[in-house]
């Protein structure tokens, strides 16, 4: 004990100052494992070479050790008898250590040296103009080229495949609004397809009209923009084909979900038809193939393997019906060949789908908003056998007994089955509404869905089916103009136009 009396100052500082246990008046408020142990090995040293060693720092460096290697934990704090909350106050009261203090100027220099980053590429930035060399200016438009691909590209990836069913309702209403117009234009006159007077040939029907006119003008060249729109709304489809390939065709490999394939076909056609010339022609016998095929295929699994129909498969089988009135533009007999496929198909699937939508719940509205097109696209494809199918019997009609009896075969043979095709016409908008009724509690309820997309191309084809109806209706009845169904059927006509333009 009095050798520690003995020591000089500066040793006794050095000592207080190396982590003693007699003492909580130390500077140091935390300590690591390996600071500790480099200060308990400088206080041996310095209490071997001095003269004695104080007894109660013997027992007390025997009480670590022990305790060290017995837990293993190497924290000064272990050892201490006073109270937790008392060691945690007082070690909170003292001053950091150089490891804590180390630590914290590190901390500050690099935040120091982020900010100086931070500024500077800032003050860059601001002083970035357009690039002074010529190849530092491509590699940006690349760069910006490129990144605007991507995007394209993931906004095509992620179109949802029913938007063939918008392009193909945009170039049924240009075609609607059209044909409009020259019905209820003064300078507007009937006419035949063949004849030279038909300045736009464009079904159903056509008209000779004075193309100077401004209203003439406005009406056609809003039938170029909806055919217009409904060509880009395609080429989505197209480009989803060509980039997103194997997903389409698990699509298409269902017949329940292959509607957007008779959809796009259909777009095609009335985008095509009749314009661009021979690339215009050969898209039209493309798509018209390609349809016609997949219907054949339709037709087979049906019979072969007794697969039920539903009104999904109408725009694959039923809606060929509008690629033979395209058609007919070209080769009249190819026209008549697909308006026939499309009646068979009509009579196969029409009752049985019918059948199935009331008896199955199951079956969205959406789908049974589809029934409108089955029989709509069949009327509108079989107007094609009130023209003259050539320019030959254009001619022959100029004889009074030719035109007499070309008029009293259509009245005996094709005004009958024409006016069945409007009841199924007139059936299928009463059984849309019914289903879409009994079935608008669970639709309500549900979120806006990329395949509510399929309510637009069924009315816009069902207002299409109904003008043509109109057309032959009044070439070949005898009743009079303002009869009251005549009346009616102009009305219902105009409201289904501007529903489906609404939809």
């Amino acid at each position: 004990n009095g050798a520690s009396f003995m020591r000089s100052p500066q040793e006794q500082d050095e000592e207080s100052g190396e982590g003693s246990y007699d003492s909580y008046d130390s500077d140091e408020s935390s300590y690591t494992s390996d600071s500790y142990y480099e200060s308990r090995s400088e206080s041996n040293g310095s209490s071997s070479s001095s003269s004695s060693s104080n007894h109660w720092e013997r027992v007390a460096n025997a009480r670590r050790d022990n305790r060290d290697a017995n837990t293993g934990r190497h924290d000064y704090r272990d050892i201490e008898s006073g109270p937790r909350d008392e060691r945690q106050m007082l070690l909170n009261q003292g001053n950091s250590n150089y490891a804590s203090v180390s630590s914290h100027q590190q901390t500050k220099t690099r935040k120091k040296n982020k900010d100086q980053k931070h500024r500077r590429k800032h003050r860059q930035e601001k002083l970035r103009g357009p690039p002074l060399r010529l190849d530092d200016a491509f590699g940006m438009m690349w760069k910006k080229m490129h990144s605007i691909f991507v995007m394209l590209e993931l906004l095509i990836s992620n179109m949802p495949s029913l938007i063939g069913s918008l392009a193909l309702a945009w170039a049924s209403l240009g075609i609607d609004w059209f044909k409009w117009y020259e019905e209820n234009a003064s300078d507007c006159v009937p006419t035949d397809y063949h004849n030279e007077a038909c300045v736009f040939p464009e079904f159903p029907g056509c008209f000779a009209c004075d193309t100077s006119r401004a209203g003439y003008r406005i009406s056609l060249n809003f039938h170029y923009l909806c055919s217009a729109i409904s060509f880009a709304l395609a080429s989505c489809l197209i480009g989803k084909l060509l980039i997103a390939f194997p997903v389409v065709r698990d699509e298409l490999a269902n017949p329940t979900t292959a509607a957007p394939l008779g959809l796009l076909c259909m777009a095609l056609d009335k985008c095509f038809a009749g314009n661009f010339g021979f690339f215009g022609t050969a898209i039209l016998f493309m798509s018209s193939a390609l349809q016609t095929t997949v219907a054949i295929w339709f037709i087979f699994i049906s019979v072969v393997y007794k697969t039920l129909p539903e009104p999904s498969w109408f725009p694959n089988t039923t809606g060929i019906g509008l690629a033979a009135v395209k058609m007919f533009l070209y080769w009249a007999m190819g026209g008549y060949i697909l308006s026939g496929v499309s009646l068979v198909a009509f009579f196969m699937f029409y009752f049985v789908a019918l059948y199935r939508l009331h008896t199955n719940e199951k079956i969205s509205a959406v789908v049974c908003w589809l029934q409108l097109s089955g029989p709509a696209v069949v009327l509108y494809g079989y107007s094609i056998f009130s023209q003259p199918g050539s320019d030959e019997e254009e001619l022959s009609l100029l004889n009074p007994e030719n035109k007499a009896q070309f008029f009293q075969v259509h009245r005996k043979y094709y005004m009958p089955l024409n006016h069945l095709l409007f009841a199924f016409c007139m059936i299928s908008m009463a059984s849309a509404l019914y289903c879409l009724k009994t079935r608008w509690a669970s639709f309500k309820s549900k979120e806006f869905s990329p395949a509510h997309v399929g309510f637009c191309a069924p009315l816009a084809s069902h207002a299409n089916a109904i003008q043509a109806y109109r057309a032959s209706l009044n070439k070949y009845s005898l009743s009079p103009p303002n009869t009251f169904f005549k009346e009616f059927l102009y009305r219902y006509w105009c409201l289904s136009l501007i529903c489906g333009t609404i939809l």
